[in-house]
């Protein structure tokens, strides 16, 4: 999901100046010399999207049409882009390149091999997984002191993939009915009968 081509806002809020990967101007198609039009903006941001999504799918597990379900992946990848910057958000999106551009790189080198190889990558990686099983950034840690966690919205929180790895919901979010927990979670196979 890219930004409309009508220079509608980012679903994820504000960014700062210079914070955009694609360029400073967003005005749209009257734009001056030297500043891009949002038609070429979304492009980039769309092929962005699916290199951010190419990247979850290798750390997370879930392959892209789980993670598209939860209507989450364009806000998580403007939310990393803009916690990260462009400088750390392109090494971490390049980390998927130089490994291959999927889960196996390399002489079958998993990106999550390339990723925590590098200390700093690592901790990207592992904010980017965070994000995406419990719905809240938690942070990188700084000069400032431990990383602070800060959820994204109540949306997040019941997409969470933590919930669907065991195939259930989130507390609060569903409506299960009564002595639904007596029942196995829906697709569950076998288990503890």
């Amino acid at each position: 999901m890219s930004a409309p081509a009508t220079g509608g806002p980012d679903p994820a809020g504000p960014h700062p100046a210079g914070s955009d990967l694609t360029g400073p101007d967003t005005a749209g198609p009257d734009t001056g010399p030297g500043q891009e039009s949002t038609l070429k903006q979304d492009t980039t941001a769309g092929l962005d999207a699916e290199r951010f999504v190419r990247l979850s799918v290798a750390l997370t597990g879930f392959d892209a049409a789980e993670l598209a379900e939860t209507g989450l992946a364009e806000v998580y990848r403007a939310l990393v882009a803009r916690q990260l910057g462009p400088r750390r958000y392109g090494e971490l999106i390049g980390a998927l390149d130089r490994a291959g551009g999927d889960a196996d790189g390399p002489a079958g080198l998993p990106v999550h091999e390339l990723l925590t190889g590098d200390e700093a990558l690592g901790d990207l990686a592992r904010a980017v997984c965070h994000l995406w099983y419990l719905g809240t950034w938690p942070g990188l840690p700084g000069e400032d002191g431990p990383p602070v966690p800060s959820p994204v919205s109540a949306h997040a929180y019941a997409g969470a993939l933590v919930w669907r790895s065991f195939g259930g919901h989130a507390p609060g979010t569903g409506r299960p009915g009564y002595g639904s927990w007596s029942l196995p979670p829906a697709g569950a196979t076998g288990g503890g009968r």
